[in-house]
């Protein structure tokens, strides 16, 4: 498939421009993509090198600054496996929107990609302010509070986001620093924003591929076309056998069609499955950890309102993260069991012999659920999303009664 038969896809703008500004746009130059994520990489590295030093330095003097700076190397571990597995898999995004020329199944497919880029534009907006808001406030919030709250002695103003060592002094290059740290956070904001929308995206199918959850609700649509035609060939049966066999052969298609993207639509979870399950083992995995040790920081400052605020951004964005994946996640199974009831209630009994029997193999399949993992155990849903925060608060808990 060309480039253009996605471009024209209005529902897929931002992920366009996302996955382009990042490289990891498929139709992209080789050259311009390699520019780009060397550009991105070198970024990250600027940041974990510096922190990784000072950590170093303040091994057994300064608790605090250790595990924040913990925080953020795993933080940064997980954007760089984010990054590297998602652009060394780069599954193939192209669909043809044309295959479904039906009006109802057109409009399924819009309504379905409509809330894939609402839920885009919610998160990458959020992030976007969250990483912003990281990278200035520990310089911009004491300037301000030095002017509406002033103390005996003004508030350092020369801040960075991030504990690190640079082997310069950091208050002459201060601006220069800042610019640097703004440019590596702003580069793992861009990353998240991206291939977080992009398994939601795929989650949801917004351009004819990505939807699993329109591609699924097309099964109501066919199966009750079936059922329709079942109705009408009950009706005619008995008057006109040409007729009711006519029917039986378009109740026998509308089941074969529906069948067909079905099988497709497990093929695709699988593409999925096979391209984030690792992913989604190391994040699962780091984010149990990184949300233990931010509260741990968090309550650690307290006393520190500037502090307290920046470390609130890491926290929220760790949680949303997590949810935001497990929703989509969810949806997945909820759409892949629904559709054992729309093959159950379309009126299977009224269809022709050979149609039932297809519609037992739909049903048995369907009735084993579609779902996305991490790793080889954990299930990306809103369970899994609840257990790992329990299980978070409770090595908080533990640590924090230990120190």
């Amino acid at each position: 498939m060309e480039e253009h038969e996605i471009l024209n896809n209005e529902y897929f703008k931002v992920n366009r421009f996302l996955l382009k500004l990042t490289g990891l746009w498929p139709y992209q130059k080789r050259h311009v993509k390699l520019i780009i994520r060397i550009l991105y990489i070198c970024a990250i590295h600027s940041m974990m090198i510096p922190q990784v030093i000072r950590t170093v330095e303040e091994w057994g003097k300064d608790f605090e600054i250790v595990l924040e700076n913990i925080v953020g190397f795993i933080y940064l571990q997980c954007v760089l496996a984010k990054y590297i597995i998602t652009f060394t898999a780069e599954p193939q995004m192209a669909f043809d929107w044309t295959r479904y020329i039906e009006a109802e199944e057109q409009l399924s497919l819009q309504r379905a990609a409509s809330n894939g880029q609402l839920m885009t534009i919610i998160y990458s907006v959020y992030v976007n302010f969250a990483g912003v808001g990281f990278a200035t406030l520990p310089g911009t919030l004491p300037t301000i509070l030095n002017i509406i709250a002033p103390l005996n002695e003004s508030r350092p103003t020369k801040v960075l986001c991030f504990y690190a060592e640079y082997f310069i002094d950091q208050e002459e290059y201060y601006y220069q620093l800042l610019f640097q740290t703004f440019i590596g956070v702003m580069s793992t904001v861009f990353i998240n924003a991206t291939v977080d929308t992009l398994y939601v995206i795929c989650a949801h199918h917004s351009d004819g591929l990505f939807n699993i959850v329109s591609v699924l609700w097309l099964y109501r649509y066919r199966f009750q076309k079936a059922f329709n035609k079942s109705q009408e060939r009950y009706q005619v049966k008995s008057r006109n056998l040409v007729a009711a066999k006519n029917l039986d052969e378009e109740i026998h298609e509308y089941v074969l069609t529906a069948i067909n993207i079905h099988n497709e639509s497990i093929e695709f979870i699988n593409l999925i499955q096979s391209t984030y399950t690792l992913y989604f083992f190391i994040q699962m995995s780091l984010t149990i950890i990184s949300l233990s040790l931010a509260t741990v920081v968090a309550m650690m400052n307290l006393h520190d309102i500037i502090n307290l605020i920046r470390i609130f951004f890491i926290w929220c964005g760790i949680i949303l993260n997590l949810a935001y994946i497990s929703i989509a996640g969810q949806q997945i199974i909820d759409t892949s069991l629904q559709i054992f009831d729309s093959a159950y209630f379309c009126g299977w009994y009224n269809h022709p012999l050979k149609t039932q029997r297809l519609l037992k193999f739909i049903m048995l399949r369907c009735s084993r659920q579609c779902q996305i993992t991490a790793g080889p155990m954990l299930v990306i849903n809103l369970e899994s999303c609840s257990n790992i925060l329990k299980s978070s608060l409770s090595y908080c808990t533990f640590m924090i009664a230990v120190s």
